[in-house]
């Protein structure tokens, strides 16, 4: 067998071999890679002998697309993709250390891409700089050790498609805990079409699905959090907020706890929730895996159509309208409201058309509105006592300068600014996270006039949270997105 060694030299930090025309590593050829060497490579990579990578990286820097391949174990210490034109496998990839996604679309086409234990994704993945599958790859992480029941070891499959237009639609796993194998790891794929196990009823819908599937791993329990695109949002007669994850295994189908309507015959784990606003479903404690979607209702027919939902401020109160365009047997409506957008009480009863199939407009005026922003959704009984929710939407009647967070978005860091009466004084600050769970808090000493606190003791992971603001007499409630 032919070896070839590339060193590091005694006044050298690293060694850089350019490929202008690709590196292809013949049968019964052995390339060592020994210490921090730097493979620069404009053409492909095609591996049909054996490459042993040490700490080195391949760093991709075409101008046209590149290909990753060969008959050999292609497992690299770092992969780097700075290419707009994008790489392509063909054959399968591991990557022990780091994968950078710098400029372009690595496409996994019908291979696996398989990211270690101790890997990590740099770059900023988007549309233009993330992992696609034309066939039937997998994005897959391995896992090891004992999960820690927080966020701090989550991690995020930076994948997407790439149909007719590119879509970032990342995955974010976090597991609460589990019972790792020798080969645990989880798989990620990404389809831009609706669940393919929904019925045609389904007429609300997020049109993408994802599938996560587990290897060597038992005793789990996790949370995933899946993010989707504009385009993929499909409203038949419910609204974005109705929509909520949905899950199919082996022939049975899984929901959040509390979904209202249930999906049919449905077996209810963990509970979820959706940030219509940042476009993606969270759903902690499952135990299971399957294929993943978004749907609103049951699809089953409906006893009342909405057209509308909607809420506004007007001379201090909450104006909410709502409409429909046909309604069969129902009953009423039960307006429902709340401060944090989880704890919900029900402030009026409307009566319903009954029998209609022309347009019926409703509206209701809440004088006794809670201080700043407010949460309100609708929920409707037909006469044989099944309801349905719609909703929720917010109504905010308070000046934005009087309480307000900045930079909203931020990475962690951000400042709360506080100039109104009603809190002068010890004010109690806590941050909720999307689970309900106080994350954060703080004692404030607010002067008459304008305030402002930084808020800088801890990092908060990428999601929305709820300022919670407390004083004797009064309370506020803020939202604030991290981003990173």
């Amino acid at each position: 067998m032919k070896l070839l060694v590339f060193t590091i030299l005694i006044f050298l930090s690293f060694l850089s071999a350019n490929g202008q025309s690709g590196i292809r590593i013949n049968t019964e050829t052995q390339v060592v890679c020994e210490g921090q060497v730097q493979l620069v490579v404009s053409g492909d990579f095609v591996n049909n002998g054996t490459f042993t990578p040490s700490n080195g990286t391949i760093y991709l820097k075409g101008s046209s697309k590149q290909n990753i391949g060969g008959s050999g174990n292609n497992t690299f210490y770092g992969i780097e993709l700075d290419n707009t034109a994008g790489a392509d496998l063909s054959s399968d990839m591991a990557v022990t250390n780091e994968l950078n996604l710098n400029s372009g679309v690595l496409d996994l086409v019908n291979s696996n891409l398989t990211l270690g234990t101790g890997a990590i994704v740099q770059g900023a993945p988007s549309e233009s700089n993330m992992v696609v599958a034309s066939g039937t790859g997998e994005l897959r992480k391995r896992f090891s050790g004992t999960p820690v029941s927080d966020d701090s070891d989550a991690f995020t499959f930076p994948v997407g498609t790439n149909g007719s237009i590119a879509e970032y639609s990342p995955v974010v796993m976090n597991f609460q805990s589990a019972d790792f194998g020798p080969q645990a790891y989880v798989s990620v794929q990404v389809a831009d079409t609706k669940n393919p196990f929904f019925s045609p009823d389904v007429t609300t819908f997020i049109d993408r699905n994802w599938i996560i599937e587990s290897n060597d791993m038992s005793a789990f329990n996790y949370e995933v959090e899946l993010y989707y695109t504009d385009a993929d949002i499909i409203l038949g007669s419910l609204i974005e907020g109705d929509i909520s994850p949905i899950k199919y295994s082996n022939g049975t189908w899984y929901e959040p706890q509390g979904l209202i309507p249930d999906f049919p015959d449905a077996v209810e784990q963990g509970s979820a929730f959706i940030f219509a606003s940042s476009n993606y479903m969270v759903w902690g404690d499952l135990t299971s895996f399957s294929t993943f979607g978004g749907a609103g209702g049951t699809g089953e027919p409906l006893p009342v159509e909405l057209l509308s939902f909607s809420g506004e401020c007007q001379d201090g109160a909450s104006l909410l309208k709502w409409s429909t365009a046909s309604e069969y047997n129902s009953s009423y409506f039960d307006i429902e409201k709340s401060e944090n957008g989880f704890d919900w009480e029900i402030i009026h009863s409307e009566d319903a058309a009954g029998i209609s199939t022309s347009l019926v407009e409703y509206e209701f005026v809440d004088a006794n509105k809670f201080y700043n922003t407010t949460y309100y959704r609708l929920n409707q009984f037909d006469i044989d006592g099944l309801n349905q929710h719609y909703g929720p939407i917010e109504v905010s009647c308070e000046e934005s300068s009087r309480l307000i967070t900045f930079p909203n978005p931020s990475e962690g860091i951000f400042n709360l600014l506080i100039n109104d009466q009603r809190f002068v004084g010890e004010v109690n600050m806590n941050i909720i996270d999307a689970h309900g769970k106080i994350v954060g808090t703080k004692t404030l000493d607010v002067l008459d006039g304008i305030n402002v606190f930084p808020w800088y003791e801890n990092v908060l992971e990428e999601g929305m949270y709820f300022i919670v603001l407390s004083s004797a007499q009064n309370k506020a409630t803020l939202r604030h997105v991290i981003s990173e």
